[in-house]
């Protein structure tokens, strides 16, 4: 019985270690090139506040495109935590790269590659919005903030 009981321990501090693991892998996101530290749309908004004198309609326009990305990229993460939670009950089952875990690191590296996507979308979502005088400066710094290294 008491056997029984550390295993069960051990087990729940295993899925919880690589529980934790997982979720802060996930959350590590690479800094978005070039704009400064956080998010996309943060990063976005942050450089629209720096260099443009946005138009009311500009501005109600990327309001708008801010909702649906928002929205879109917390239903991912979401779909991420979860993967990560499987990943853990995976790993903690039998404490190998089994099936199901592999299943679960597909699905992360699927949802990551959606993130980058939506965020990629959500720039040029943007820059539709601007003037052609504006997308020659957000071009120059998307570009430039594309090429840096990200370490």
């Amino acid at each position: 019985m008491i056997r029984s009981w550390r295993w069960w321990l051990l087990t729940a501090v295993i899925a919880a270690a690589f529980g934790f693991l997982g979720a802060r892998l996930g959350m590590q996101q690479a800094p978005t090139p070039g704009l400064g530290q956080g998010t996309v749309r943060a990063s976005v908004e942050s450089l629209l506040q720096r260099e443009f004198k946005l138009a009311p309609a500009q501005r109600q326009a990327i309001d708008q495109i801010d909702e649906k990305f928002t929205r879109t990229h917390n239903l991912i993460w979401a779909d991420i935590r979860m993967s990560n939670a499987e990943l853990a009950a995976a790993v903690a089952n039998d404490m190998s790269l089994n099936p199901q875990a592999k299943a679960a690191i597909e699905e992360i590296q699927g949802s990551v590659g959606r993130l980058h996507t939506e965020s990629i979308l959500y720039v040029l979502e943007v820059r539709k919005v601007l003037t052609p005088e504006q997308r020659v400066v957000f071009d120059e710094h998307i570009i430039m903030a594309l090429m840096r290294d990200p370490a």
